[in-house]
């Protein structure tokens, strides 16, 4: 698999309910030093997940992937959030740290009707 089917991988996963509700699953994906950046305007760390993330119907589309570097990789798309019936912007830092890609920087905001497609 290409780096950046695996990345696409790895951020469907993050948005999954299954590994959201688990913070055991979602530490396998997060870097020890991971921030986010939040749609609600919040600023999360990893310790913050420790117990899961919150559930939402979320639906990844307008997928691109950069490579940064032969560790790291900026990623960028738009999620569907079907429970709160809105859009996003997201963008993810991804680094390798020797062994994984691990999620280091994550961000959400929220698409009003310009950014619209």
């Amino acid at each position: 698999m290409n780096l950046e089917m695996h990345l696409k991988q790895l951020e469907e996963c993050h948005l999954s309910g299954v590994v959201r509700e688990s913070g055991e699953a979602l530490g396998h994906i997060l870097a020890d030093d991971f921030v986010e950046f939040g749609s609600s305007g919040k600023v999360f760390t990893r310790h913050d997940f420790v117990d899961g993330a919150s559930l939402h119907t979320l639906t990844l589309h307008d997928w691109t992937m950069h490579q940064l570097g032969e560790q790291a990789a900026l990623t960028t798309y738009r999620v569907k959030n079907h429970c709160l019936n809105r859009e996003t912007l997201r963008s993810s830092i991804w680094k390798y740290d020797g062994t994984d890609w691990k999620l280091f920087f994550h961000q959400g905001t929220i698409a009003n009707e310009q950014t619209k497609e």
